[in-house]
């Protein structure tokens, strides 16, 4: 009986254990409708596509940004990232095409996020009844990716000729953002996004200017 008693305290303290340990290692928080990341890995992917295309044909122009094609999550992101690129080539923006030399014309082909998952381990088990306790999912590892996509065509043409100054055809970038969890011991986190950010970081620590 006292051997029955003793491996019954041992169960129970391994699975409070387990639950401690890697009860919370899937948790996801966040007080906006989208987690901070997920705008991150649209935007860096957006900044990345944008930086393949090459302005330098319109350089000094007067331009007429038209974004009437543009129709994505987070567009007002890119039609602003679309506009201090143009202006750091020089390029003068005008609110109306007749006062315009250029036409610049932006349009995305797909901008969004996808997500996957490894899990290696035990799932929950629930215990026979009447006990409404479960044996917590065991996660020996787990490594969540995620991947922001965007693919955006710039087109640029001359206001009197029509003819095309700018043709990118496509620009495709993506961005990530991984994290490993092993034994729970807590999440590594890795990626483009996470590279961003961890030279932000760095960037606040040495006290230099975030403004660019």
């Amino acid at each position: 009986m006292l051997t029955r008693a003793i491996r019954r305290l041992q169960a129970f303290f391994l699975l409070v254990w387990v639950g401690t340990t890697f009860g919370c290692a899937t948790m996801k928080h966040s007080d906006t409708a989208r987690t901070g990341v997920e705008q991150l890995l649209i935007s860096s992917a957006a900044d990345k596509a944008l930086d393949k295309v090459d302005l330098k044909p319109i350089a000094q122009a007067k331009v007429f940004l038209e974004t009437k094609y543009l129709d994505c999550v987070d567009k007002n992101y890119i039609i602003v990232s679309m506009r201090q690129r143009l202006m750091r080539s020089g390029c003068t923006l005008v609110e109306k095409v007749e006062d315009a030399q250029v036409v610049v014309e932006v349009a995305s082909g797909g901008v969004g996020t996808d997500r996957n998952e490894l899990f290696l381990g035990t799932s929950e088990i629930p215990l026979p009844p009447p006990s409404p306790v479960s044996i917590p999912r065991l996660a020996l590892m787990e490594r969540k990716r995620a991947i922001g996509t965007a693919k955006i065509a710039v087109l640029a043409y001359d206001v009197k000729t029509k003819a095309a100054v700018i043709n990118s055809g496509f620009a495709l970038a993506r961005s990530d953002h991984r994290t490993t969890n092993l034994l729970g011991l807590g999440g590594i986190s890795s990626g483009s996004v996470h590279q961003e950010l961890a030279s932000h970081d760095k960037d606040l620590d040495n006290g230099v200017p975030q403004l660019r």
